[in-house]
């Protein structure tokens, strides 16, 4: 269930493995998909893993990028004189050795167009779209039976419901799931930096009193992805200022070795908050993505701790196949592999790293 990348990367992994799959995200919600993703192209942007671009180049997904992705060889990591926190990843390598590619960053709004798109060519999830009969949204779900009831009065019954609804999902709550949760009272303001000297595919990272502040390469070699955390009330206001302040403001934070930063198109923000699900599965149940776990974007972890659920899920689901097991059986999970203990100890290292550079 879900009408987000998630719920469409999941959907899109399941039809791949040859499990029937009914999915929200299909045809016409995929086109919506799309078109409600109408943030400026570089406005919010996504780190992904080499492993996690692996996955989505194996779905078909990652060929469909238009706008292209950044390769991050390296990461600078200071305070704002470049002297409190000298850090550098990549600092090791020789100069006849190979750079190892950190992760990739890729445009939130270019993933989704191309999720949306490989939604609309799964021949195996638009039989199954026209199967069900229905365009309304689902109601309820017993999980003693499998049965999804939609608001039309349709129902559909499965073997399992893979939650991939977000944050605030339904089906989690009425599972009796409940959460750990923390609100960090900030925001991420996001927006298209230009720069005065190439980023050199080195992202920047500066501790700064407020939260931390990071520049991420983007495809030109003078352009970078800002991240900057900041307390509610500021990030509110720098998100409205005029830009000449704006610029002011980000170039006294930033104190940036690229220069002189101005911004380019529109900003955005978002609150940052942090939760995890006590357990990541019910009856006839599975959480995936925001809907067992939303961490800090300070490590950039997200889409690819998704990812990886979505793996766990298939060769979970794959392997009770093979061994003649129901996946609405208990003992299938079983087999789950052990993803929760790292996504944990994830959400908890960057929660903490966040609590310490905000104190």
């Amino acid at each position: 269930m879900g009408r987000g990348n998630s719920a469409g990367l999941t959907a899109l992994a399941l039809a791949d493995a040859g499990f029937s799959v009914w999915a929200e995200t299909t045809q016409a919600s995929a086109e919506n998909m799309a078109n409600n993703e109408s943030a400026a192209t570089w406005q919010r942007v996504l780190a992904l893993s080499p492993g996690a671009r692996r996955a989505l180049e194996a779905l078909g997904v990652w060929q469909r990028l238009e706008a292209g992705h950044a390769p991050v060889a390296d990461i600078a990591v200071g305070g704002p004189n470049d002297r409190d926190l000298p850090l550098r990843f990549a600092a090791g390598a020789g100069p006849n050795q190979p750079v190892d590619i950190l992760s990739h960053i890729v445009s939130v709004a270019d993933l989704t167009t191309a999720i949306a798109a490989s939604l609309r060519d799964c021949a195996a999830l638009t039989e199954q779209a026209q199967a069900s009969e229905t365009t309304s949204a689902p109601s309820d779900f017993d999980p003693r039976t499998g049965m999804v009831t939609f608001s039309d009065g349709t129902q559909i019954r499965t073997t399992l419901l893979v939650d991939a609804s977000g944050a605030h999902s339904i089906w989690r709550q009425r599972a009796g799931i409940s959460c750990m949760r923390h609100d960090y009272k900030s925001a991420a303001l996001t927006a298209e930096i230009a720069l005065a000297a190439p980023h050199g595919q080195v992202a920047r990272q500066v501790f700064l009193p407020d939260g931390p502040l990071a520049l991420l390469p983007l495809p030109k070699p003078d352009r970078a992805a800002l991240i900057w955390s900041l307390p509610a009330r500021k990030a509110q206001a720098l998100a409205a200022c005029d830009e000449n302040l704006f610029n002011g403001e980000l170039n006294a934070a930033a104190r940036s070795v690229f220069g002189q930063l101005h911004l380019i198109g529109a900003r955005a923000q978002q609150p940052l908050k942090a939760q995890i699900a006590e357990a990541f599965i019910g009856p006839r149940l599975a959480l995936v993505g925001e809907a067992a776990h939303v961490i800090h974007p300070l490590a950039g972890q997200g889409m690819n701790l998704t990812l990886r659920d979505i793996g766990a899920l298939v060769d979970t689901l794959k392997n009770a196949r093979r061994w003649g097991l129901s996946a609405a059986m208990q003992p299938c999970w079983k087999i789950m592999p052990a993803f929760g203990a790292p996504i944990i100890c994830c959400a908890f290292g960057t929660h903490v790293l966040a609590e310490i550079f905000q104190a």
